[in-house]
């Protein structure tokens, strides 16, 4: 288990850098000149590029972040967009000199990594309503992410990555800044079940790199076709780890307030399978792991807005829904969710 709960990525809150310097460094870097609006980031530095009809997104890395860390994750949309083209993700934009990052020295000295990539278009799932048609697209789009990524093959860093599931328990020392009782009870459950039961199976599966955060605010739909997916955001959180963890993250923010929670979650999972078949255990340890996914978030979240008070709406933004997933999924047996899970799993 790690020393600390949190990555140094999430604990640290370096000085932002400004919007001038920011389009001064893209002018003299990228050779392009534009308007730059701050965008929300929960660790990174990013703008918004409005530039001679263009938009781009210019990312500034956290002085936190490895830097064969970024690089990792560079190479894998380079290996998305070479082996499925067609799936919508930002594609990375070259340097002058032709490289795919510089370096800049911020306010406080520290090096950072910066990067320039294309603007999808689109709305956010988090604005749409969200139908079962858009479910199931949602969990085949993620799909073809993972098929794609399935060759990719460059080794992963060793990096401290406080999202990654797998890791869910040495969290539980924040289980003491959870502020409702109720809530803190609900985590406290979803952790044991992880150690007890789940934990144990982990390294019997198959493994990847992953996405591992697509949440409604990473995931992009046609504002008027809003079944469709036009865009798929933030490969920050990517990682090295039992495939089934996608789906389950994915799921975790699905889960249905009707007499059956998990009846968006097989709308997903019936999308999903289109293009990648799960096998059974992997659907068997689905519930828990959505479970697990939502504690995390509670944890993370609530321990993050009280250390920046001045970014507690962004960071608090998926915490109301992990809470209630939490317990509308406390209100059905384990037993109910895996048998109606294997046979959405069977219909395929």
């Amino acid at each position: 288990m790690d020393a600390e709960p949190l990555s140094a990525t999430l604990a640290t809150h370096p000085t932002p850098i400004a919007s001038d310097s920011a389009q001064v460094f893209l002018r003299r870097t990228f050779g392009i000149d534009g308007e730059l609006r701050a965008l929300r980031s929960e660790r990174d530095e990013n703008f918004l590029v409005e530039a001679g009809g263009e938009r781009y997104v210019l990312k500034f890395a956290s002085p936190a972040e490895d830097r064969d860390v970024t690089h990792f994750q560079t190479n894998v949309l380079l290996h998305i967009a070479a082996k499925a083209p067609d799936v919508p993700i930002p594609r990375p934009v070259n340097t002058s000199s032709g490289r795919s990052f510089a370096e800049y020295t911020d306010p406080d000295g520290d090096l950072r990594l910066v990067r320039l990539f294309t603007f999808l278009p689109g709305t956010m799932v988090a604005d749409v309503e969200i139908t079962p048609a858009l479910r199931t697209n949602i969990g085949f789009t993620l799909a073809r992410v993972d098929k794609a990524l399935e060759s990719f093959s460059d080794p992963s860093p060793s990096y401290d990555l406080s999202w990654d599931l797998e890791r869910a328990a040495r969290l539980r020392p924040l289980l003491a800044d959870v502020e409702e009782r109720t809530n803190r009870r609900l985590v406290e459950q979803a952790l044991d079940i992880f150690e007890s039961r789940v934990a144990p199976e982990l390294q019997g599966l198959r493994r990847q790199v992953i996405h591992n955060d697509l949440n409604p605010f990473n995931v992009l739909v046609d504002p008027v076709r809003q079944h469709l997916i036009v865009g798929v955001l933030d490969f920050g959180d990517i990682v090295r780890a039992p495939l089934v963890h996608d789906i389950a993250i994915a799921a975790s923010y699905h889960i249905g307030a009707a007499e059956n929670p998990l009846q968006p979650v097989a709308e997903m999972l019936s999308g999903y399978q289109k293009a990648v078949k799960l096998e059974q255990l992997e659907i068997d340890l689905l519930p828990d792991l959505i479970a697990t996914r939502l504690a995390m978030t509670v944890l993370i979240t609530e321990w993050r807005a009280r250390q920046f008070p001045e970014n507690r709406a962004y960071i608090l933004k998926n915490h109301p829904a992990s809470v209630a997933g939490l317990t509308r999924l406390a209100r059905i047996s384990r037993g109910e969710a895996v048998d109606f899970l294997r046979r959405v799993g069977a219909e395929r």
